[in-house]
C-alpha cells in the first residue's frame, strides 16, 4: 500500500470536506445467522415498500458469495461490483433501475470479501457509495448470511442492523450467536429483529420471546421488534416470476406486512446528516490506521 492511497484513504476516515453536501441517506443492513430465511425477499419488498412511500431507495447486494438480488427482481446487470472495485467502472455506471424507481447495485458471486480488499479497492466502493447516497434517502444493505468478517465490517458500519429470523429452532440459535457478536462489539448498535415465515401472530411472538428470552439472560440486551412476515404463497409466485410480491400482489398479505415494515422504520429510524459520512468512515477506518 503507497503512502499516498494510505493518504486518501486516511482523508476519508477523517471527515468530510466543508464545501460538500450532508448526506441524508440511512443506512440499513439487513443480516441473517443463517442462510435460508428468505432474507433477500425481506430486503426487496421492503425497498419496493419504502418506494411506494415515497422514498429513494438504492440496495446494495452485499453478498458476495451468492448475489441474486437481481435475479429475484428480474434483472440482467451487464457490469456489477466487481467491475467497480477493479477499477473498470464506477457505481453510477453499474446501477441497475429496479421496479417502482429502486436502484440496485449488483454484486458478482464469488468475489473477494470486503475485508481482503486493496486499499484502492475499498477506496473505490467508499467513495461511490458515498456519490450514489446523496441521491438517496435509504441505502439498504443485503449482506451475507453467518457471521463472517465481511459481513460483520457492514452491520457494524450501518447505522441501523435488522436481524431476520424465523421461528425454526436453528434460526433461532444462530440469531442469537448473531446478536451477541454484534452486542459484545458495540453494545449499543441498534438492533431490530424482524421474524420470517410466521404461521402466525402467535407463532411469531413466540419466536420473539424465545430470543428476547435469551438475550436479556446472558446479554442484558432488549431487542427492538419489527413484528412479521407471514407465510404467504404470494411471495413464492412472485419469486418463480421474478417479480417483487409488493408489485405483483399489492393486496397480498405479504405486502401489507412489508408496506407496515416500511411505515414503522420511517416512523422509527432518525434522518441523521452524517448516517452515511459514518457508514463510509467505518468501512475506510480498518485501512487507515
Amino acid at each position: 500500500m503507497s503512502s499516498d492511497q494510505a493518504s486518501r484513504l486516511r482523508s476519508l476516515a477523517q471527515g468530510r470536506p466543508a464545501e460538500q453536501p450532508l448526506f441524508a441517506a440511512r443506512v440499513v443492513a439487513i443480516t441473517s445467522g443463517k442462510g435460508g430465511v428468505g432474507k433477500t425477499n425481506v430486503v426487496a419488498g421492503l425497498a419496493l415498500a419504502l418506494a411506494q412511500q415515497g422514498q429513494r431507495v438504492v440496495v446494495m447486494d452485499a453478498d458476495f458469495g451468492l448475489a441474486n438480488l437481481d435475479i429475484l427482481l428480474g434483472l440482467s446487470p451487464k457490469y456489477t461490483l466487481e467491475h467497480v472495485l477493479r477499477g473498470e467502472k464506477v457505481i453510477e455506471e453499474i446501477l441497475l433501475d429496479g421496479p417502482l424507481g429502486i436502484r440496485i447495485i449488483p454484486a458478482s458471486s464469488g468475489i473477494q470479501e470486503l475485508t481482503r480488499l486493496d486499499t484502492m479497492s475499498e477506496l473505490r466502493l467508499v467513495q461511490g457509495l458515498q456519490r450514489v447516497a446523496e441521491t438517496a434517502d435509504w441505502l439498504l444493505i443485503d449482506t451475507a448470511a453467518g457471521i463472517h468478517d465481511s459481513v460483520l465490517k457492514l452491520l457494524m458500519a450501518a447505522q441501523e442492523v435488522v436481524l431476520i429470523a424465523t421461528p425454526e429452532p436453528t434460526s433461532l440459535v444462530d440469531a442469537y450467536a448473531m446478536v451477541k457478536v454484534l452486542h459484545l462489539r458495540e453494545a449499543g448498535k441498534p438492533l431490530w429483529l424482524l421474524v420470517n415465515n410466521g404461521q402466525s401472530a402467535d407463532e411469531a411472538q413466540e419466536t420473539v420471546d424465545q430470543l428476547q428470552a435469551v438475550t436479556e439472560r446472558f446479554l442484558g440486551k432488549q431487542l427492538r421488534v419489527l413484528g412479521m412476515i407471514p407465510n404467504d404463497p404470494h411471495i413464492l409466485q412472485a419469486v418463480r416470476q421474478q417479480r417483487g410480491v409488493v408489485e405483483l400482489f399489492p393486496h397480498s398479505p405479504a405486502t401489507q406486512a412489508f408496506q407496515a415494515l416500511a411505515r414503522q422504520l420511517l416512523g422509527q429510524v432518525s434522518l441523521q446528516p452524517d448516517g452515511f459520512a459514518s457508514f463510509w468512515r467505518q468501512l475506510a477506518s480498518d485501512d487507515s490506521n
